[in-house]
């Protein structure tokens, strides 16, 4: 082999190898889930801007799901879970085209979920 080849597939190897090593990302989750003290924010914070009342004059901003038992019935059917976690059969939500809330608040959700939505 030549010197370019050479160079050029330990450089190949190299980037594989680093691009292989990504760090994973570990979620600190509580226990114990509220809505109040962890999910109320993570809804305002990722989804207020298309779903708070009065700020766009669209179908989205009618949906009220800040509160909490609005919230807790999408919980319930599913439809929180499946919309944030972009599941086939819901709306992907936030609704940007491959834009998803962050893997540890997903994780949050899921688990405040599972655990009986405690206001």
């Amino acid at each position: 082999m030549n010197s370019k080849k050479v160079i050029f597939l330990y450089l190949f190897l190299t980037i594989s190898i680093l691009n292989s090593c990504k760090e994973k990302v570990s979620c600190q989750i509580p226990e114990k889930i509220t809505y109040t003290k962890q999910i109320k924010t993570i809804i305002e914070t990722d989804c207020f801007l298309c779903h708070a009342q009065d700020v766009y004059k669209t179908k989205a901003s009618r949906n009220k799901i800040f509160d909490y038992e609005s919230l807790k019935k999408m919980g319930e059917s599913g439809v929180l879970i499946g919309s944030i976690t972009h599941a086939t059969g819901y709306i992907a939500m936030p609704y940007k085209k491959g834009v998803k809330i962050d893997s540890c608040n997903i994780e949050l959700i899921k688990k405040w979920v599972q655990t009986g939505m405690h206001n």
